[in-house]
């Protein structure tokens, strides 16, 4: 068994195979990042989660600038007799742009988007804790996303 393991590994070291969250010299796939303020709740946890999940990336160098500019769209999905709402998507599109702390490094720019669909209860502020509670999922949602976005955005960067 050890030996077929062996084997393999060799096999996708000769392939060119490379782990994306961990370079080959070792070093973190992102670093250190320092996130600026993000409008609205929905910025606000964005903020809160990306904070927590790219701690993780500090190492103490001087951090790269990341700035977000969240957008926010709902649809009404389903229609009663009434023409009221039964459900509803949420979409949140954040626009970002990474400035690296090294002088000379290039500048990246992009979209990380996620959807999220919620019922609507016919209680009286039922759509509003619905939405609420959609809009904190949606951006719990995005900021995995972002740290993937980011770890591969990166990593063709380096390599390229």
């Amino acid at each position: 068994m050890r030996v077929l393991l062996a084997s393999l590994t060799l096999l996708l070291t000769a392939c060119g195979f490379q782990p994306m969250y961990a370079p080959v010299d070792g070093a973190n796939a992102i670093g250190p990042v320092q996130i600026a303020e993000i409008e609205g709740r929905a910025g606000h946890v964005l903020r809160t989660e990306l904070t927590r999940i790219l701690a993780a990336e500090n190492d103490g160098s001087p951090p790269a600038n990341l700035q977000v500019t969240l957008t926010e769209v709902v649809t009404p999905l389903g229609i009663r007799i009434d023409e009221s709402a039964t459900r509803s998507e949420l979409r949140l599109t954040a626009n970002y742009i990474l400035t690296p702390a090294q002088a000379g490094a290039r500048v990246m720019r992009g979209s990380v988007s996620t959807v999220v669909n919620y019922d609507i209860p016919r209680a009286a502020f039922g759509e509003i804790t619905a939405q609420d509670d959609a809009r904190e999922r949606a951006a719990e949602s995005m900021a995995q996303r972002f740290r993937a976005e980011l770890a591969l955005r990166i990593a063709q960067a380096r390599q390229g």
